[in-house]
């Protein structure tokens, strides 16, 4: 038997590893830190990272929050609130918690965890895209929910679709996967590779539609029983109808779609895209035998098109006509394209 105060030791030798640093070399001058710290703190300039490309945007703080009063102007999407829901919020996820035990769903730890004891405010930013307009770029909104009151059921929520996300018969996991793909691919002289991108994906979810699409595609896998889904979907709902945030000192809540921030929404928009999928792509049409390798990364759509270019076309309106609120912006060359 290991004594006392052996294990006494180990334990602080264990801290004393844990508190080792190795010494970090300084890559800036005094004067390059200083000159970073003013330009952070500076009350007029606004920095943030850019929605794709790993770059760093510097906007005026006059430009930040006029895009951002733009993309909150959107009743469609957004509306104000007079005051602060998370009280509310916190007694329905409590009450959620609580059904999840008495049904047996949720172990006593799990229904533990769902529960926020110290939430935290949401609060709205965006990324600007300069992919778009280098100039005067539009944002990507994104609400950071990290510790709010929904925070550990989106998780939650999270933990329970990503193998089921996984399993879609269109998901890529990274570049990586479409790069074997393409290498894979045998090229003809008139094939066309096509890129799409879902514009404004995770907005224009609505609420009944994008609730519907899990609970068809957790059916049809045949893993879990309906108690189980209606469960995972009331808990999809609860997060999706008290969505609020806030910006400055005004309380928002989003009414469509979902939150760029929250940690189920990329699970959540890859099943309703699933579930359009199934209704748009595999299904016997016209088109069908010239739309091959068809592959998609949440909002980001790959395929090969055998079809001729004015019949692609035809395909992109069939795909861009419908009732779901997806629009495709595409992209087609003879060449092969950076994915």
């Amino acid at each position: 038997m290991i004594s006392k105060e052996m294990t006494t030791f180990e334990n602080m030798v264990l801290r004393e590893i844990d508190n080792l640093q190795a010494p970090v070399r300084d890559n800036l001058s005094k004067e390059d830190r200083k000159a970073l710290k003013e330009l952070a703190d500076h009350p007029d300039i606004v920095v943030r990272p850019a929605d794709k490309g790993g770059g760093i945007v510097l906007l005026s703080r006059s430009q930040y929050e006029t895009e951002a009063n733009r993309i909150l102007n959107d009743t469609c999407t957004y509306r104000k609130l007079m005051n602060n829901p998370m009280k509310e919020i916190n007694e329905k996820i409590d009450n959620y918690a609580n059904k999840g035990e008495e049904l047996g769903i949720l172990s006593k730890n799990e229904s533990d965890f769902l529960r926020i004891k110290f939430p935290k405010v949401p609060i709205f930013y965006y990324l600007p895209k300069i992919h778009k307009h280098p100039v005067d770029p539009p944002g990507r909104p994104i609400i950071s929910s990290i510790n709010s009151p929904s925070s550990n059921l989106s998780q939650y929520i999270d933990h329970l679709l990503q193998p089921f996300v996984k399993s879609t018969p269109s998901y890529l996991k990274d570049t990586g996967d479409i790069l074997k793909i393409v290498d894979s691919i045998l090229w003809e002289q008139n094939d066309f590779l096509v890129t799409c991108d879902v514009r404004s994906l995770y907005t224009i979810i609505p609420h009944e539609m994008g609730c519907k699409a899990v609970f068809n595609q957790l059916r049809n896998t045949g893993l879990i029983d309906n108690e189980q889904i209606d469960f995972i979907v009331e808990g999809i709902n609860l997060i999706l109808t008290n969505n609020f945030f806030y910006y400055k000192d005004q309380c928002f809540l989003q009414s469509t779609g979902t939150a760029m921030g929250s940690k189920f929404a990329p699970s959540y928009a890859n099943l309703f895209m699933t579930e359009w999928e199934d209704n748009f792509i595999r299904i016997d049409t016209i088109w069908t035998p010239f739309c091959t390798h068809f592959r998609r990364y949440i909002d980001d759509i790959f395929f090969v098109w055998k079809g001729g270019e004015s019949a692609l076309l035809e395909f992109l309106k069939f795909l861009n006509t419908n009732d779901w609120g997806i629009f495709l912006e595409s992209t087609y060359s003879n060449n092969p394209l950076i994915f």
